[in-house]
This record gives structure tokens, sequence and C-alpha cells, in this order.
């Protein structure tokens, strides 16, 4: 036995953390914080929850959500929170400062697989489960992007480890506290699903069990007190000071987007039907959901009631895991309105059953499934170095990617790069190494994410307004009025007014949009409070435009082309910015000013 598979021999459930378990944690918070503050905030979505984060700074309010100067009430505030409390601490406010505290997050979610695979299976299973974790496509992806999934993942993953703690001693209350205290935080970052996927776990174990006593266990009356003592403070404020604020989340951003009757209609882009919702959860959890057969024949032969060595703490871990990692799959295939990453909270559940598999992949007794794991990673590697010599061509012509072909520039490279790391785990695997296997695996693709980053820097053309705010604000001035043709959703142009900066009162700057667009594709949705002060019509814009003061006017940049859908510029003389700004890349976006700005900036 190697001394790698001596240190993470399974099985020792009680073997304590060591030295090595402080080096790959290490390691792993390097990995998930290298490049953050390196390219520009994507949007909409990043753009509008630092935006959002930034703006709780500069007016002291942590209350109300504000993005371009008017409330915005689409998520509860957690992660904004997270965003503010952060730049606070950092004393600035930039990409950096914006992505930590998901990062953070995110290793925290490393953290929580070790422990619940350690104190399952072994230590062996707990780095396992670590190390897989940061090296599937979805966790480092969504690491790297300002998105609420990953801050759910953790939370949800966080009450099943409580549920599962609660069940195995059911008369000690303080589990229970800590699952309802896990719930209340989801909450408060997502809203009422935060609840309601836990509560089908909590039921699900149940009915799976034929235990309806726990329900009378779980203590619902003190979980409801608890949910309540986290999210009323916040609640209750938020209601009085925006009055119809509970009944617009409730249903505007439950019910009606749950229904895919939401108007405007939103995320058309990354709105899948069942099958592409079934597959990108494959997607999100490569390279190891090359396990999944593996997966399920595990988890079979730890339920049934006679396997030998399989303790109720086990039973249990494998049904609370199972049910968890099934359930955002199951809960969104009836949702018309489901996004292609609503499957996220899956992965760390799936991971831990996966790691514990891996853990014991070398007995006699695993020899078929180890084979046929081997053999679908060294077939899979070959099918992505194919795919490295043939994709970049057929990609290249893709609107999005043509305008940033940088990105397309790293495709094959990271193609090998993750292609030999499949391969060598395969190979290594089938030779009954399968510590070294699944080491060799996370460290060549924790190469390639790092290569990745040059793609992040080089797509942020096409996702974020940095380049061109940065290059043109100090030549149009702190008076420069800034309009946005506007898009599908508001947070399209947070980017802009992020990049913008604090006037000089050291309020944060807003840029207008535009409210008369086309109905279909650029209607502002309708907020409680009424219409935001940021909107103008095409009046204002002609007015604007023709005055002496300096005005620059910035199309949608989701515009999918410019023959059958012309953007509705303003009336009068103008001069397109963007054919003369050198080196600048802009995407899909085109950067007018009036004839004020336009003397100004030459």
């Amino acid at each position: 036995m190697s001394q790698l598979d001596s240190a993470l021999q399974p099985g020792d459930t009680d073997q304590k953390p060591s030295l090595l378990d402080g080096v790959m944690f290490a390691a792993l918070l390097l990995l998930m914080l290298f490049g953050l503050g390196q390219y520009g905030l994507y949007e909409p979505h990043e753009a509008h929850f630092a935006g959002v984060g930034r703006e709780m700074v500069t007016r002291g309010d942590w209350i109300t959500p504000h993005l371009n100067g008017a409330p915005y009430l689409n998520k509860p505030p957690l992660l904004y929170w997270m965003i503010a409390l952060s730049y606070t601490l950092l004393g600035t406010v930039n990409e950096f400062a914006a992505r930590l505290p998901l990062a953070l997050i995110s290793f925290s979610g490393c953290l929580l697989c070790w422990q619940w695979a350690r104190e399952v299976w072994g230590i062996r299973a707990g780095r396992m489960a670590a190390l897989m974790l940061v090296s599937t496509s979805g966790w480092y992806l969504f690491s790297h992007q300002l998105m609420i999934e990953l801050l759910l993942c953790v939370l949800f993953l966080a009450s099943a480890y409580f549920l599962w703690k609660a069940i195995c001693e059911p008369d000690t209350w303080h589990y229970w506290v800590a699952f309802y205290v896990a719930i209340g935080l989801n909450v408060l970052a997502k809203g009422p699903l935060g609840l309601g996927m836990a509560v089908l776990v909590l039921l699900g174990f149940a009915a799976w069990r034929r235990d309806w006593s726990l329900l009378r266990k779980c203590r619902p009356l003190l979980g409801m007190l608890i949910i309540s003592a986290l999210v009323g403070p916040w609640l209750v404020p938020m209601e009085l000071r925006n009055p119809g604020y509970l009944k617009y989340a409730i249903w505007s951003e439950n019910i009606d987007r749950a229904m895919d009757r939401r108007w405007p209609p939103d995320y058309d882009v990354v709105k899948v039907s069942v099958i592409p919702y079934v597959l990108f959860a494959l997607v999100w959890l490569a390279p190891w959901s090359l396990l999944t057969p593996q997966l399920f024949s595990f988890v079979r032969a730890r339920l049934k009631e006679d396997a030998p060595g399989s303790s109720i703490k086990e039973k249990n871990a494998a049904t609370v895991l199972a049910l968890t990692a099934l359930m955002p799959v199951l809960f969104f295939i009836p949702i018309k309105a489901r996004l292609v990453y609503y499957q996220l909270p899956m992965l760390p559940p799936f991971i831990i059953l996966a790691a514990a598999w891996f853990a014991f992949s070398n007995r006699d007794d695993y020899r078929r499934g180890r084979t046929g794991a081997s053999i679908a990673f060294i077939l899979s590697g070959l099918a992505v170095i194919l795919g490295g010599l043939l994709v970049p061509g057929a990609i290249a012509e893709i609107r999005e990617l043509k305008a940033a072909p940088g990105t397309v520039d790293v495709v094959d490279e990271i193609a090998y790069i993750l292609g030999a790391a499949m391969l060598t785990g395969g190979v290594l695997l089938y030779l009954r190494r399968s510590s070294l296997a699944l080491l060799a695996t996370v460290v060549i693709f924790s190469l390639a994410s790092i290569h990745n980053l040059a793609g992040f820097r080089a797509f942020d053309a096409v996702r974020s307004s940095r380049r061109v705010v940065e290059n043109l604000r100090e030549k149009a001035g702190p008076d420069c009025i800034w309009i946005s043709e506007g898009s599908k959703e508001i947070g399209a142009s947070a980017g802009i007014a992020y990049y913008l900066g604090q006037d000089a009162k050291g309020g944060s700057r807003s840029v207008y949009i535009m409210k008369d667009g086309d109905k279909a594709h650029r209607s502002p949705p309708k907020f409680p409070y009424g219409e935001p002060k940021y909107l103008i019509d095409t009046a204002k814009l002609n007015a604007l435009w023709s005055s002496t003061v300096p005005v620059l006017f910035v199309t949608d940049f989701q515009r999918k082309s410019f023959d059958t859908d012309p953007p509705r510029l303003p009336e009068g003389e103008k001069h397109e910015l963007s054919a003369e700004l050198k080196g600048v890349e802009c995407g899909q976006r085109r950067v007018y000013a009036n004839p004020a700005a336009y003397a100004r900036i030459k």
C-alpha cells in the first residue's frame, strides 16, 4: 500500500484531521480565490449583485436593496449583505471584493462535504469529497461568478447535514436548532424555495422510512420560531418601508416566475426544457457524473436491510444524501421556468456519495464498477481531446464568441488538459490506484481551471461593461449622462452604473434606462413602489440629446441581431464611439455620443 493510500485509508471514521488536511484545504482555498478580480463583472447577474452591495454601503441602508438609485426588490438580502460587508471590511469596491464572499461560501461547501463524508465513511472519503467537489465543472464556474445558486447549495447541504444529525440523535434539540437556522438563512438567501426543498427532504425521509413520528420529533413549532426570528427583523421593516413588497416577492418572484407568466419575460437565454435540464446536471457534475451508475449501485446496496457492515448511521446518511441530490432535479421538472443551473444544489450530496464509492473502490467486490468507471473516464477523455480538435472551428462563428475571439483561443487548450485528466484518472483507477487516480484528476483539472482564467478575461468583452466604461468615463467627465437602451433585465444596465463609480458626494452614480422600447424585449418590470426614477422615455432622451450636456447612449448588449432588431436611437447628430475605440472590445454594444460628448471625448 502506497503512502498516499495509507493516508486515505477507508473506514477510519475516528481518525483526526492531520497536517495533510490543512495543506489540502490551503490549496483549495487558493484555487477558489485565484483570479477573482482579473475580469469584469458579467451582466446582468454579477453586476446587479455587486451594484446592490455597493449601494448598501454608500446609502447606509441595509434593509431595502437599491440598484441604480432605486429600490430593487427581486431577491432577499443575504448575498447583498455579504458583498456589502466585504466592501466594508476590505475598504474597497472592486471585482475581487464583490466575488470574495461567494468564493468563501464555496470553500465552506468543501469543508462541509469533507466533514460529512468523514463522519460516515472515514477520513479518506472526506478528503476525496472535498477534492472532488472543487473540481466539478459547476462548482468551479459558479464559484467564480456572482450568482446566488452556490449560496443556496451550501445552505441546503447544511440543512441536510443537520437533519441527518438530528435523525441519528432525535432527542438532542441542538441539531434541530441548527437545521432550522440553516433553513432560515436559506430563506434570507433565496426566499420560500429555501424552506420548501428542505421540508421536502424531511418529508421524503419520513415517507421512505415510514416513520411519520419524525414529523413530531422535528419540533415544527420551534422551527417556525427560529425561522421567524431570523427572517422577521429584516422582513417586517422591509414591508413597512416598501408596502406591497411581500406580495410582489411571493407572486412575481416565485409563483408567476414558476408558472412562466411573469412580464416582461426574463432569463429566456438560460431557460431549458426537461431533458436538457436533466442533462445539464451531468455537465455541472463533470467529470464525476461518469460515476453515476456506480453511485446508484452503491446507494442501493447501502440501503438494503441486510447490507453487511452498514450501520443505521450510514443508512440514514445515504438516504438523506440521495434525497438531497434528487430534490433539486425533481422539484423543478414540473416547473416551466426552470433555468439551466437550478439543479446545482445536487452537486455536494452527489459528490459525498461518489467519494464514498471512490474510497472503497479498490476492494475486490468493487471490481466491476471500478472497471466500468475507468473505461468511462478513458473514453470520455479521448472524446474531450477530439472535441478540442473540432469544436473551436465550429463555435468560432457564434455571434457572442466572435465578438470576443480570445474566448475561442483557449477552448482547445482547456479541452486537451481536461482530456488528459480523465485519461490519467481512468488508467490509474483501472490499476487500482484510486487515491492517485483521484489526486491526478483533480490536480490536472485545477490546471485547466487556472488556464480558464484567460477565457473569463476574454469573455468579459461580451458580458461586461468594464472596458467600455473605463475607457470613456474620464474622457466624458463626471457630468456626462449615460443612457442605456435597456434589456430584458434591469440588471443588464447595472454594469454601466457600477463602473461609473461614485459621484462627488460619495453616492453611487446611476444610468438612465429607456422604458418605451420594444414591449417583448425591453419593457421594464413593474415594482410595487411605482416607476423608478431612472426610467426615461424617447421624448426625454431626445431632449437631453439635443442639449449642451454631454450624453452617451449604450445599446442592448443582449441583442441578437441589429438587422432584424435595430436599436431605437436618439434623433439628431450622433457619433458611434464603439467603432472608434481602438483596442477596446465592445462585444454586442454600440456606444453613441451626442455632439457635446463627442467634442469633449475627441
